[in-house]
């Protein structure tokens, strides 16, 4: 800003206490005296402004530090002191060179301006007279605090008026207008996986007196899984679930080998919140296989590809708990649908429910789903399938469940064991309507 809107702000406060400090003391009011008070003030501005706004530029105000005395923290300056003090006409100087501060004389940056330095020092003394209270510090105080040499001033550039510069600039919308700004959406998916190849192996010599056989049992599967949950009222769990082994049979004079587990198995299940930890859902699971089973020593097949097909579709409420270490999801259906289909007319299809001569069977009923796992220990799991339909006629079951003993990373022992309860077949000599089948292998296993 100009000097004389420095100056003016500055010397008003001493205008007025000067003019309070020389008022006679008289019967004139108050108010007379405010007025003879405010005509001094505007005379002593229109001076300063006619002897130095024509001949001062904005540069040298900018920069010029005399006015630090007027506006720093309130200090007694020997300076401002001495010269209105003094009678011999001698003006010591305001932060001589010899003191360490910037020297102003004729031959400066700055024009030295006796009136100026009058004003400025004649303020500071009526402050110094009316408010001795406000200054707690002296010269020597500041320049012991923090001194600044000539030398290391005279290296710097003087400071400039940025508001010309700034002003020029282009509004900051402008500036910012050209980026990209990327928004990444949340991702409420999660998926997982397991990969797994199992090996067991059983050796046992012809001599062996109790008898038996040599096998060599090969298992491996894979488990994809894409669960959907937007933290509100929405879940979407989806699993496609893959197995296969191979057993020797050495017994067998027809086939070196036979599957002892194939199963292709897809699930999803949608759910809305109904409240808390229940969900309306609709569920569908399908079920099939991948090769043909053999009966021993025979070419007749029991099962193959698609034959059986089995899938059912529930409508009802889910139940979901998530724990620490373990999970659970109890699905009640009451209203399910069923069918059954096979691609091939089988010589056993009976075994399966299906009237012979047909491929295919549809059921209505009631249907109950639980999934379960749980984190036994750092490396042992246990994960648990159970379905169970009945058609109120009879009642299909099936609840399989996996020990994992994680040796490490990539090494596993599992315990496969998968019980089955049909009463819709018929008996076989000796058994009753429960089935169970075990499988404990070592091998590979991966999971992501």
């Amino acid at each position: 800003m100009k000097t004389r809107h420095v100056i003016c702000a500055a010397l008003a406060l001493s205008s007025a206490a000067s003019a309070w400090g020389i008022s006679p003391k008289t019967n004139r009011t108050v108010e007379h005296q405010l007025t003879d008070i405010q005509k001094q003030f505007e005379e002593r501005l229109n001076l300063l402004v006619e002897a130095y706004d024509a001949d001062t530029l904005v540069k040298e105000s900018a920069i010029n530090p005399r006015y630090f005395r007027l506006f720093a923290q309130p200090t007694l300056y020997k300076s401002s002191v001495s010269t209105v003090l003094s009678t011999s006409g001698h003006k010591e100087l305001y932060a001589s060179a010899s003191d360490g501060y910037l020297p102003l004389s004729k031959g400066s940056q700055v024009m030295f301006n006796d009136g100026l330095e009058q004003e400025i020092d004649h303020a500071l003394m009526a402050a110094y007279c009316h408010t001795p209270e406000n200054f707690r510090y002296t010269e020597e105080q500041v320049m012991a605090a923090q001194v600044t040499t000539s030398a290391a001033v005279a290296g710097q550039a003087p400071t400039v008026n940025l508001a010309p510069v700034i002003a020029t600039q282009e509004p900051q919308e402008n500036v910012v207008k050209g980026m990209e700004l990327k928004v990444k959406k949340p991702n409420f998916w999660k998926t997982s996986g397991e990969a797994y190849l199992q090996f067991t192996q059983n050796y046992i010599s012809g001599n062996w007196s109790q008898g038996g056989e040599s096998t060599n049992t090969l298992m491996s599967g894979l488990i994809l899984k894409a669960n959907y949950n937007d933290k509100q009222k929405i879940n979407w769990d989806n699993s496609f679930e893959a197995k296969l082994g191979f057993t020797t049979a050495p017994s067998d004079t027809m086939h070196t080998y036979r599957t002892n587990t194939d199963m292709l198995r897809l699930s999803s299940k949608l759910g809305i919140q109904a409240f808390k930890s229940w969900y309306y859902t609709i569920e569908m699971i399908a079920k099939t296989q991948m090769t043909r089973n053999y009966k021993t020593n025979s070419n007749d097949y029991t099962s193959a590809f698609l034959s059986p097909l089995e899938t059912t579709v529930g409508i009802g409420m889910d139940y979901k708990k998530s724990l620490k270490n373990f999970n659970i999801s109890v699905n009640i259906a009451p209203l399910s649908y069923r069918y059954l289909y096979v691609s091939e007319r089988l010589m056993v299809a009976s075994r399966y429910g299906i009237k012979n001569g047909h491929r295919s069977l549809q059921e209505f009923g009631s249907k109950l789903t639980v999934k379960s796992s749980w984190k036994i220990a750092k490396n042992i799991s246990w994960t648990s399938h159970m379905e169970a339909f009945t058609s109120y006629e009879k009642v299909i079951a099936n609840w399989e469940n996996t020990f994992d003993f994680a040796v490490s990373k990539y090494l596993s022992t599992k315990l496969f064991m998968h019980g089955r309860f049909d009463d819709s077949v018929n008996k076989k000599s000796g058994y009753n309507y429960f089935q169970f089948k075990e499988f404990l292998q070592f091998g590979l296993s991966y999971k992501w």
